[in-house]
């Protein structure tokens, strides 16, 4: 008979597994003692043997306990397996501490080791996904145990503003794209993050000749330099946060070109980078309840499409035959010559443009230049874009905006004046829906007809109030209820002012799924192209001219869905009161200029100067957009320096 106490059995017994789970229980509950040829006994003391004991083949039989009736045999030829479990519950803890640390040091040499793997051989992406989590994770607990009346709201608006800039600054790449998609959007953060966001568009770290040469060799071809250029300039000549330009001379016909790079680390950790910004995104919807991931996705998808400069590639295409077949601007505004032979995904050759940046301003009146006819130009094929072509450039910054003299292509010896855009990455392509839409939007706020604006907004998913029929001007901010309003406002503590935004922008989108993304880029471009009037001294009736652009295309939808002689009768009743909204705004806007000139002669301490159109309209919006919650909404010259 061979003996075994419960500690002995448990080190190195072979057990049928059917009785794995009685033995199981019986370990949990009393003390154990085997013994061999004889019946499981329990309620006794097992004696203290220090040697241990392996049955793996020695025949048991047992009888019948009366506390379990079940016996264990060997002979049987059940598969058994090795079960190990330690004896006195103290030593077992401390087995079950020593396993802990082994996995804990285990797990964390193994990640250490890939971290710092990814960090020399790698891409960076483990680094930058943990030190996005973390900071995240941060800026979610700050918000959810500060957010509150009896905390310093603007300080920590401040400090979570350091650290989301502090994470993009040194995440580089997609990060500062992602950055400067959300200063697109800055009225929707505190100001303490717009003055973050502003910064981003100066953060464009160039990266070295020698990537940059591998990635051409990769897209071109180990020969392109002898193949494809006659001579490339190694330094850049402009970096952005996805790509730098280079400047080359192609072989083929000596022609100067523009080489955009895509930058090689950007490509390498888009995805880990779009993944962790979208977390963070649903992140911060569950936490504050607000809107986010609609938007998070529309920023993931326009910065995919950035990133394809084939997709740059077909937006040129397609604005150049637009241009080109449309008699108003085939002469005087110019989109570069593209090369699709020599470009692909992460490479793109364009025609080198030589010209002056508009950013000028009235500087180049000095160089000869017609002011007004520059900015008739800007608004004109602008408007185009938007209600009749439905193929919006939505970057429309000074820096994508050029001016040039060319010879007249009549062939006489005069010259033209000629606009150039640029950059063609950042698109929208409206559907026949949305240019509807928008085309009716403009045309019944300027004949103030509130109901088909409000059916419009719905349309949209948005719930329009009061402040907001305000700040599209469909309501005066000169009205009894309107300065009530910012009266309120103006006693709030800035707690309740954020309060008061977070539950405004929860109503404003009344259904996220319906609400057309693309609004925010093209109200962005809207109002650069306000700036640029402004900035130039507004020479042009730009509200004139949109809703001239707007009311052509209502005409154009009315007719094919309806051809009818109600129809023609409507579109003459349409045509009439645009005409009178024109005569309005053409007689508000040289009147304005008028007084302004006079006024302009006078001496400044003896009058007060005269704010021009573009100024009362962003006044009027800052009014609006303040009674509405939003704590700074970014001026156009805000929107000017964006580049």
């Amino acid at each position: 008979m061979l003996k075994i106490g419960y500690r002995e059995m448990f080190t190195g017994l072979r057990i049928p597994l059917k009785n794995e789970l009685l033995l199981h229980r019986s370990f949990h509950t009393l003390p154990v003692t085997f013994y061999a040829n004889q019946q499981i006994r329990t309620n006794k003391r097992p004696p203290r043997i220090n040697q241990e004991a392996t049955v793996s083949s020695t025949k048991v039989s047992g009888g019948n306990s009366s506390s379990n009736k079940e016996s264990i045999d060997v002979n049987r030829g059940i598969e058994t397996r090795d079960i190990k479990v330690g004896g006195n519950p103290h030593n077992e803890s401390k087995k079950r501490i020593g396993w802990f640390k082994k996995v804990l040091i285990l797990t964390g040499g193994t990640l250490f080791t890939a971290y710092a793997y990814d960090n020399l051989f790698g891409d960076g992406i483990s680094n930058r996904v943990i030190r996005s989590l973390s900071t995240f994770l941060l800026i979610s607990v700050d918000y959810k145990l500060n957010f509150k009346s009896s905390k310093d709201v603007a300080a920590l608006h401040e400090r979570n503003a350091n650290r989301v800039y502090n994470l993009i600054i040194n995440n580089k790449g997609m990060y500062i794209k992602m950055g400067q998609m959300m200063a697109i959007q800055g009225f929707m953060f505190p100001k303490q993050y717009q003055d973050k966001f502003k910064l981003m568009f100066d953060q464009a770290p160039e990266e070295s000749w020698e990537t940059c040469d591998n990635t051409l060799k990769n897209e071109l071809g180990q020969d392109y330099r002898d193949e494809i250029f006659s001579s490339i300039d190694e330094t850049p000549i402009a970096s952005a946060s996805i790509a730098q330009v280079h400047k080359g001379i192609l072989k083929r016909d000596g022609q100067q070109v523009a080489v955009k790079i895509q930058k090689s680390t950007v490509t390498k950790q888009v995805d880990a980078d779009l993944l962790t910004y979208r977390l963070a995104m649903r992140l911060y919807q569950w936490i504050f309840g607000m809107p986010l991931m609609t938007t998070a996705k529309y920023v993931c998808k326009k910065s995919r499409e950035e990133l394809d400069f084939e997709h740059e590639l077909q937006n040129a295409d397609r604005i150049t035959k637009l241009i080109d077949s449309d008699p108003e601007f085939k002469d005087n505004v110019y989109i570069p010559k593209y090369y699709p032979e020599y470009s692909t995904k992460k490479v793109l050759i364009g025609e080198w443009i030589d010209g002056d940046s508009i950013g000028k301003y009235k500087k180049l009146a000095d160089d000869g230049y017609d002011i007004q006819k520059l900015m008739n130009s800007i608004i004109r094929v602008y408007s185009r874009q938007i209600f009749s072509w439905g193929v919006v450039h939505c970057d429309l910054h000074p820096g994508n905006l050029l001016v040039r003299m060319i010879p007249s292509p009549r062939g006489d010896k005069k010259k033209i004046q000629q606009l150039v855009i640029l950059d063609h990455g950042l698109y929208e392509i409206f559907d026949d829906k949305f240019k509807r839409q928008y085309s009716e939007f403009w045309k019944y706020t300027m004949e103030r007809n509130q109901e088909k604006v409000i059916n419009v907004l719905k349309s949209w998913g948005i719930n329009p109030d009061d402040m907001m029929m305000t700040a599209i001007g469909m309501k005066d901010t000169n009205s009894e209820a309107f300065k009530k309003k910012m009266e309120e406002i103006h006693h709030m503590s800035y707690y309740d002012k954020q309060v008061m935004l977070k539950k405004g922008m929860q109503n404003f989108f009344d259904n996220t799924d319906i609400f057309p993304m693309c609004l925010v880029f093209v109200m962005r471009s809207m109002r650069i192209v306000q700036g640029l009037n402004r900035n130039f001294g507004s020479p042009c009736n730009r509200m004139g001219i949109l809703v001239t652009e707007a009311n052509k295309t209502v005409d154009l939808f009315e007719q094919i869905s309806k051809p009818s002689f109600r129809s023609y009768a409507k579109k003459l009743e349409r045509n009439i009161l645009v005409f009178i909204i024109r005569l309005a705004t053409f007689f508000t806007f040289e009147i304005n200029k008028l007084i302004r000139f006079i006024v302009g002669w006078l001496p400044a301490s003896r009058v007060k100067q005269i704010a021009d159109l573009e100024e009362k309209y962003e006044k009027d919006l800052m009014q609006a957009g303040h009674s509405m919650g939003f704590e700074s909404i970014p001026s156009t010259q805000d929107l000017l320096e964006q580049e």
